[in-house]
Parts: structure tokens; sequence; C-alpha cells
């Protein structure tokens, strides 16, 4: 830019702020609005660092103004999804940089004792309004599109088979509603319909022909992650079907992500695309920490090795959130240690029980699991007390209502309270109760995660005891 371009622009400038004209930078997006209902509070808008784990990362957090008023600015280098969570919905909407979104949050309303206790509860999924918006702009258009394709969907949800006979027709009217030149929005319609697609019968091969031929990887379009999360559903058990035993040879004996990628590359279109390859793989990887046929420690000991052979910094960063999102205790590992006080106010250390079997539990009395495992429990304790020690950590309750809880019901284990180490939930990786472990007499990790006292733990607990000679 010449210092002539540079004047020019300076005065531009200073008359847009002069006449309150907003300007905007070019990554610069701008949230403002007024909902009177969320005065007061604190809202936080945040995307997903990746759409495999969907580990999260904050954008800007909002103090709402007792008139409702708020305002704030993102910083954007491409079209994200971006998230805020109001009370019981998980409000939604699509930014794109340099531009401003005048937003109308839903109508307030809070999380019911079940949902807040719930852990799988997300939220209620609702499009946020954008007043400003206009039909080129890209939140009108993927809505009027997902309308259209709910109406589709919801329509035909009794009769798949109606659904699939007129495939060619509804994909033909899916593909033509809603034309625009946004790339994002084209991307969008494009992915959503191919998902459709497999499921109605059209040939895989053909698909992925069709829309998988650019060496394009689109991390932050929702629509096309989860048609790649659908077209790859299950992967390592494809290659099962095609490979055998070899599939669990190479990762649960020889945990070679180099091999593993040799098998993959069977696929014509992944063997053509590194960057998805290496995108596919990890997924499966990730999926492969859920499937009890695979070991934790093998594609814990895989996703390690990953850096070294992963060639694109969006896949290096997925392969770090898989690790730390499933940085799970496997059996063999030292239990976290960890010193609590139980209901008498005592101080109590894991290494004050070494020299036990102890079945650790983490749970809480609002929690219906862990209420009627709490039932089961008693009759464990009273039968194998000679053998094992039951201890749970006792969380979202205070020390006083632990306390009262243990000596109405006469629960004759210990409890005990998190209270002055809440760390201790992140160090066993509960993210879900209850949770469950049995620990041997030298402090190490027999079952990680052990079962639940409602699927026949004792005879897990007595097979290691056996094994080990205790019995």
């Amino acid at each position: 830019m010449t210092k002539k371009d540079n004047l020019i622009f300076n005065y531009i400038l200073l008359l847009f702020c002069f006449l309150g004209i907003n300007v905007v930078s070019a990554g610069e997006v701008q949230l403002y609005g007024q909902s009177p209902v969320y005065s007061g509070e604190k809202i936080t808008f945040y995307a997903y660092s990746d759409y495999i784990t969907q580990d999260t990362v904050h954008l800007s957090t909002v103090q709402i103004q007792e008139d409702g008023s708020f305002k704030c600015s993102l910083n954007l280098k491409q079209v994200r999804k971006i998230f805020v969570n109001l009370g019981v919905y998980k409000g939604y909407f699509f930014a794109e940089p340099g531009q401003s979104y005048k937003l109308a949050l839903p109508e307030k309303k809070e999380k019911s004792k079940a949902q807040q206790l719930n852990p799988y509860f997300k939220g209620i999924p609702v499009h946020i309004g954008v007043m400003n918006s206009d039909p080129g702009e890209l939140n009108y258009q993927i809505n009027s599109f997902s309308n259209t394709y709910d109406k589709i969907i919801n329509k035909n949800a009794n009769n798949v088979k109606n659904l699939s006979r007129k495939k060619d027709s509804i994909s033909t009217l899916l593909d033509t509603i809603v034309q625009s030149e946004n790339p994002f929005f084209q991307n969008y319609k494009k992915y959503t319909v191919g998902r459709l697609k497999l499921s109605l019968g059209y040939s895989t091969q053909k698909i992925k022909n069709q829309l998988l031929s650019d060496e394009k990887v689109l991390y932050h379009n929702p629509a096309y992650m989860d048609f790649i999360s659908t077209l790859y559903q299950n992967h390592f058990k494809d290659l099962f079907s095609e490979h055998g035993d070899e599939v669990y040879h190479i990762i649960n004996r020889l945990k070679s992500y180099s091999r593993l990628d040799s098998l993959v590359r069977g696929d014509p279109v992944l063997k053509e695309n590194d960057r998805l390859r290496e995108m596919v793989l990890l997924k499966s990887l990730h999926d492969a920490y859920y499937d009890q046929t695979f070991s934790k420690k093998a594609v814990r000991h895989i996703l390690d090795s990953a850096e070294h052979y992963v060639n694109h910094k969006e896949n290096l960063r997925i392969a770090l959130n898989i690790k730390e999102k499933n940085n799970y205790l496997a059996a063999g590992d030292q239990a976290p240690r960890f010193c609590l006080y139980d209901t008498d106010s005592n101080r109590v250390c894991l290494e004050d029980l070494r020299g036990d079997y102890i079945y650790l539990g983490f749970c809480n009395s609002k929690n219906y699991s862990c209420t009627r495992h709490y039932n089961i429990l008693e009759n464990l304790y009273k039968k194998h007390k000679k053998h094992f020690k039951i201890v749970i950590i006792s969380n979202s309750e205070s020390m006083e209502e632990m306390k009262r809880l243990a000596e109405h019901h006469d629960y004759p284990w210990t409890f005990l309270h998190p209270g002055n180490q809440p760390e201790v939930l992140e160090q066993y990786n509960v993210r879900n109760m209850p949770a469950y472990y049995f620990i041997n007499p030298s402090g190490e990790l027999s079952l990680a995660p052990a079962p639940p006292p409602s699927e026949n733990i004792e005879q897990k607990i007595y097979k290691i005891m056996k094994a080990d000679g205790a019995l």
C-alpha cells in the first residue's frame, strides 16, 4: 500500500468513526444484543477445537448489563460454529470473520434438578436468532435449509421404505433449495445431503468418489465432519472384516501406527488423501478407547507415537486432544494418591490402605444409580469384608450431608469427602458417576475402570485375587 493509499484509508476510517459507523476488522466478529431476562449473568461463547473430541476453545465471556444489553468481539480466521450455554439450552450460530451479529437469546429456562445431575444431558440445541440477518446471510441460509431437511426426515420418520423409494427426488429437492454462493453453505448442504444418501442405500464408493475427490478437509464444517464420522464409523471393525485378527494384533500387540496406516491405505480415497487418512485413523483410535476389544494402554501408546507420523498440524492437534480427553488409567498403573477425610473427620490416605484390596467408588447420594448401588454394596461388604475393603468418595455433597447419609442408613464401609482435594476426580478421570476402580495391595489398579456392583463385580474380583494367590 502506497503512502497515498494509507492516507486515504486513514481519512475513511476517521470519517466512519466521526459518523459513528461500526468498523469491523477482517478477522473480528462483533456480537451484541439485549436480553433483560439474563441481566447480571455472565455468558461464555466458545467453539470446538475439533469435532472428533469436541474439545472446547473459550472465545469470549461477557457480562450482561442490568438493562440486558451485551457486547463483545471474537477473533476468527474462518467461519466457525459458535456455542453458548444458556440454562437448559445449548445455543449456537455461525459466525463469519468481519461480520456483526445482533443476537436474540432464547427465553430463559433453567435446568431441572434431574438435568443438572444427569451427566449425559448436554443442553437442548437451539439456533440463536440473528436479528440483523437477511436471505443472503449464512445463518438464514442454514436455517432455511435445515428446516426443509427436518420436515422431510420427520415426515418419513416412521416410513423409511418410503424415504428410500423417493430418495432421488428428495436428494434433488435438498440439493436445489436455498441457492447460495457462500462456500461454507455450499459444503454444508452438500455433505448434509451426502450423509443422508449413505443411509438411503446409495453406493458408498460412489458417494466417496463424488464428495471426497479433492484433498480438502473441512475441519470446522459440522456437516462435513458428521459425514466423515458416519462414513467411517467403526472403521477398525470394517478393517477386521477384510484383514481379520491382524487388526487386533497390530493395535494390541505391535502398537504400531505405521502398520495401521498401511491397512487404512487399502481405501482408495484415503490412499490418495494423506490429510484425510490421518484424520480418519485418529478418529478410529479415538473410537477404540470406547471398545473393550482394544487395549486402552495400546491405543495410548500408538497416539504417543503419532507425532512422528502425522504431517498436518490440524491432525496433530486432534491427536493431542484425544490423548488429553482419554487419558485413562489402565490396569497396571499406580493408583493416584489421595488424602481425604472420613465421616469422623479422620484423615485417610491411600497409603494407609496399602496391604488390602480396595473396591473404590465415586458417587453421590443424588444420583439414582449410586443410591441403587449402595444397597448392593451393603451385601458385598457383609459377604466379603475379610477379603477387600469398600471405599466411596462421595462428591456433590457437603461433609455434613455425607456424614448424615452414612449415619442414617448405617452404611458400614468407608466414606471419604473430596473437599480438601477436589482434583482427585480429575486424577481418576471421573467424568460420569458412578465410577469404580479395583486396587491391589501394592497400590496398583487391577481393574480400571472396574464394573459397578450391579454387574457381578465379585466374580471379577475373586478371579483377580485367585490369580494373585490371595485366595
